[in-house]
């Protein structure tokens, strides 16, 4: 299953097995053997070939990266990040525009989802040095 996403993935970068062989500093046979589940890929390579703009994710689990993803985003966490710099924000008196907004979101996330929390000072220098 997993040489047949490989090789789905590669087709639609338009990439002959050739190709991908060069890219992985393999032969074109090895890249038949990895795509027909006869031989394996680790996982240094597949970071590679993720660089070249291979969806790994999609090569793993057989579902988009992006959907993938969002079902490890922890939603709740994101979702009163928000709502925190909303409150900011109007407590000050001051709009944001949506890509400022999610500019701030996004970083306090990366910042906090690691706690699965928010850090009211990280939080508070953030928005300050946004304002």
């Amino acid at each position: 299953m997993f040489g047949f996403r490989l090789a789905a993935e590669r087709k639609r970068l338009k990439l002959k097995q050739q190709q991908l062989a060069d890219l992985l500093k393999v032969s074109r046979s090895a890249v038949g053997m990895i795509e027909t589940d006869q031989s394996s890929l680790g996982a240094e390579r597949l970071l590679e070939l993720g660089a070249h703009g291979f969806d790994v994710l999609k090569v793993l689990t057989g579902e988009p990266g992006v959907t993938a993803a969002g079902r490890l985003l922890n939603w709740e966490l994101s979702l009163a990040i928000s709502d925190r710099v909303d409150a900011w924000a109007r407590s000050r008196d001051i709009t944001l525009t949506p890509e400022k907004k999610a500019i701030i979101v996004k970083h306090l996330y990366l910042k906090f989802a690691s706690q699965e929390q928010i850090d009211e000072v990280a939080l508070s220098e953030t928005l300050f040095m946004a304002a």
